[in-house]
């Protein structure tokens, strides 16, 4: 679902129009309503509760999601030339160890055409390299040189500051539950009737 502004809680206050001293006055043609969220208007249309539960549930989590990943980029990842996915392979390999790219790919949530060429970019950066198996010629396995072993000693304490700041006005308690039920969310997508779901069509659930 694309992310609609104000989808993520009808109650959140919208931020005031650029050049405008508050969020009261008639609005410019073209600009989303100040007073109504996509969920009010969602609701005045006559949508199902449930329905716009389940939106402002996800939008809610794709938008923090997007957020946060912006936040580490520019915070973090900036000034090492990283992307989040170049991160996120330099990360995993540094916590298993030499991987197989289709494991590496899973692991990191991208496909392998996409993973490819993330990993021609860190080799040449001379952070990584890539192997024929020894026994299947098909298969490839990536390990990490020292020069990336070394930037993810470096990047990771950075890292790990700017997740517990992100999460910093969570209890523990919050936090446990929090990831609990996006644990659910996940499992329910990897359930046997997501993926029946995702294959398929609209027309035949």
């Amino acid at each position: 679902m694309v992310i609609i502004r104000g989808m993520a809680g009808s109650s959140s206050p919208r931020r005031a129009r650029p050049g405008s001293d508050s969020r009261t006055g008639p609005a410019l043609a073209g600009e989303p309503p100040a007073d109504r969220s996509a969920a009010d208007i969602l609701t005045e249309r006559e949508t199902s509760p449930e329905t716009v539960a389940a939106m402002t549930t996800i939008a809610s989590i794709q938008r923090v999601a997007m957020r946060i990943r912006h936040h580490l980029e520019q915070g973090v990842l900036k000034d090492s030339e990283l992307t989040w996915t170049g991160f996120l392979v330099l990360w995993v390999l540094w916590l298993f160890g030499e991987m197989q790219t289709r494991y590496l790919a899973e692991e990191v949530g991208v496909n392998r055409s996409t993973l490819s060429g993330v990993l021609a970019t860190l080799e040449r950066r001379g952070l990584l390299t890539r192997r024929g198996h020894e026994s299947e010629g098909r298969l490839v396995l990536v390990e990490l040189t020292p020069e990336g072993g070394a930037l993810i000693d470096k990047l990771f304490p950075r890292f790990g500051a700017e997740e517990a700041f992100v999460v910093g006005s969570l209890s523990p308690d919050s936090m446990r539950r929090l990831g609990n039920s996006l644990r659910s969310v996940q499992q329910q997508l990897d359930s046997d009737e997501g993926k029946r779901r995702r294959a398929a069509p609209v027309r035949d659930r």
